[in-house]
């Protein structure tokens, strides 16, 4: 977790170490989560897969906008990840990035940042003893930043957030009320922080909560699924579920590779 001057713009600071190289690649599967993320990889190369690329080289250290679907990772080699999960209005409010040409992308940071800090971070990051000590270099970058921009959440950071709590189950225009703002408006500055319009986010944070709910298992309830995630019936559950996973909830059950089947995540969250 980040420290109390960071938690307005970050959920969670993440490490995934191999314990050395791999014999054969890993495909790890993500249904689109809501968040954006800056990584630092002091491992070996990687590729993605999504709707947008069929083959795409990840840059050793990138910035990474809004997910809309599902996509794969294929990873060789060793595996040395250290990130930075922020929240959906974050990365634009600090540094004022226009996340709209941040969706389904990840911008290599030497394109955001001057060499001279970039090489930095990368360097102490990989050399680095342990897990303790990478987070807090990541901490230590992000506290530079905001020294150094002093970057003020506003409404629509407020409201993105306020999206992610519900998991997408609410109506924009309950967002509206509290705007002082235009429709029209308040969806162009939206689109600009976020990178989608507020409905569209809302939709996607909900399959991404609702990918979470099912994450590692093999057998679920979809009844009681559709119906906790607020769904208005079966048809419109599984229309929406195909659109952003490109499966069936069955299919996706007995296929998905999702990092949840690997890795444990920390107590609480």
């Amino acid at each position: 977790m980040p420290c109390e001057a960071l938690q307005p713009f970050i959920v969670c600071y993440f490490i995934w170490d191999s314990e050395g190289p791999m014999d054969s690649t890993m495909i790890v599967e993500s249904p689109p989560s809501g968040f954006c993320s800056i990584v630092f990889n002091y491992g070996d190369a990687y590729h993605l897969q999504n709707k947008k690329y069929e083959k795409l080289p990840v840059p050793l250290q990138f910035a990474a906008g809004q997910s809309i679907y599902s996509y794969n990772l294929f990873l060789q080699g060793t595996i040395g990840i250290a990130g930075i999960v922020f929240k959906p209005a974050a990365l634009a409010t600090i540094f004022n990035w226009p996340m709209f040409e941040f969706v389904e992308e990840r911008i290599d940071l030497y394109k955001l940042f001057t060499k001279e800090i970039t090489d930095k971070y990368i360097a102490a990051i990989k050399s680095a003893n342990n897990e303790q000590e990478k987070v807090a270099l990541l901490e230590a970058f992000m506290l530079q930043q905001l020294r150094m921009l002093k970057p003020e959440p506003d409404y629509i950071d407020e409201a993105a957030n306020f999206i992610v709590e519900q998991n997408g189950m609410l109506q924009v225009n309950d967002l509206l009320e509290k705007s002082y703002m235009s429709r029209r408006t308040f969806e162009r500055k939206f689109f600009q922080k976020v990178g989608l319009s507020p409905k569209y986010y809302a939709r996607i944070r909900r399959i991404g909560y609702l990918c979470n709910l099912i994450a590692g298992k093999k057998k679920v309830d979809w009844p009681k699924i559709f119906y906790e995630c607020n769904f208005y019936d079966q048809a419109h559950f599984i229309k929406d579920f195909e659109e952003f996973t490109g499966r069936t909830p069955q299919q996706y059950l007995k296929e998905n590779t999702e990092l949840a089947n690997y890795v444990e995540k920390p107590a609480g969250s």
